[in-house]
């Protein structure tokens, strides 16, 4: 077990640049979305109650293809892609692949959850990151076990078993730069379920799921119900439950996609009203060598933030990688360059970190918090 999970590490630090690399991504607006109906084919999911032979693999595609022509009726211009649009087996590894050469803004992973109480019901939303409870975990490893119905799925995942808990520890040391756009779309499907068919709310959690560890965008799973539960599953089996849980999901999408659209190079405005940091000369400015910023934005193209609401001296940017990276401020303590990432955050830009420079240069942070403390 000891080796198995060395293998993985090594797998996962060997993958790490391109992780970090790829989630820098251009938002202007939401152009391409991917719909993930979990399992498949010969994988047909969890079977709920048995009372019918209809089982997850089924309810999740009904979903997904619904939840696409919502989409595609309000939002035309957008490209909506599926991992599967029929009754077909697709390796979790090729799901996060085909989001990723597409580089899609959004990931949708579409799942039915069951629990060997059958009074349990509720529908929950997931993203990545290391799981809280036992029960979290349970169910990761439980749509984790797809993998075993592949081939080559020891030498696929770097030796991950999705059956072993310590394996969970070095996948959850990965979590999505774009979490917060996540965890934003997350709680709106939750508001959603709740709102729209008064679904019981179980919340947004995060869990180790395989099929979203490795997407460059803002990915989501959700379990939309318990096909253990009698009454729930007849819900998601009818045409009115699969309904409304797509219709759920649209409008979730649909306030997303309307936040999303109004941080777009057209619509950038008031981001830092009533701004404390002041600028005594740009040339001063410009000649500071140590300090701390936050990095608000990073685009394909180089932008011009002609707007009110951004004092225009306070930003400066990069080239790394081929993006564009934008940063706001340049302080020399921990508290004010918090402060400036909530400010950033509080007005949308949801993904905004800390970084440090250490002679104009972006370098490690805990380096230049170090040497800003005995300045």
């Amino acid at each position: 077990m000891k080796r198995q999970v060395f293998i993985f590490l090594i797998f996962f630090l060997i993958n790490l640049p391109f992780f970090l690399f790829s989630q820098e991504k251009d938002f202007f607006g939401l152009k391409t979305i991917v719909i993930d109906p979990g399992h498949g084919g010969k994988d047909p999911g969890n079977l709920g109650t048995g009372r019918y032979k209809i089982s997850e693999k089924d309810i999740t595609l009904d979903v997904s293809l619904k939840l696409g022509e919502y989409i595609k009726a309000n939002f035309p211009e957008i490209n909506i892609i599926y991992t599967r649009k029929t009754d077909d087996f697709i390796k979790l590894s090729k799901r996060s692949d085909l989001a990723n050469k597409n580089n899609a803004d959004l990931f949708i992973s579409i799942h039915c959850d069951a629990f060997s109480n059958e009074s349990v019901s509720g529908s929950s939303t997931y993203v990545m990151g290391p799981h809280k409870t036992n029960s979290n975990l349970k169910i990761a490893m439980m749509e984790n076990s797809s993998i075993l119905l592949e081939e080559d799925f020891d030498e696929e995942y770097g030796g991950f078993n999705p059956n072993e808990p310590e394996s969970y520890v070095e996948l959850s040391m990965y979590q999505s730069e774009h979490i917060g756009y996540g965890l934003n779309f997350a709680s709106k499907v939750q508001n959603e379920f709740q709102q729209c068919c008064s679904r019981k709310n179980r919340g947004v959690k995060q869990a180790g799921f395989l099929v979203i560890s490795r997407t460059t965008m803002p990915s989501v799973l959700i379990e939309v119900g318990f096909l253990t539960n009698k009454i729930e599953e007849d819900y998601l089996i009818s045409e009115k439950g699969k309904n409304e849980v797509a219709l759920s999901i649209f409008e979730a999408f649909k306030d997303y996609k309307k936040e999303i659209d109004n941080l777009s190079k057209e619509r950038i405005s008031d981001i830092v009203k009533n701004d404390t940091l002041q600028v005594n000369s740009k040339k001063e400015y410009d000649e500071i060598e140590n300090f701390l910023s936050v990095q608000f934005f990073a685009s394909k193209d180089s932008i011009q933030f002609n707007n009110k609401g951004l004092k225009k001296d306070l930003i400066f940017s990069i080239k790394e990688n081929s993006l564009f990276k934008y940063f706001y401020g340049k302080v020399n303590s921990y508290s004010e360059v918090k402060d400036i990432q909530k400010k950033m955050k509080n007005y949308g830009f949801f993904d905004s970190f800390i970084v440090g420079f250490f002679n104009q240069n972006k370098t490690d942070l805990n380096k230049v918090l170090s040497i800003l403390e005995k300045e």
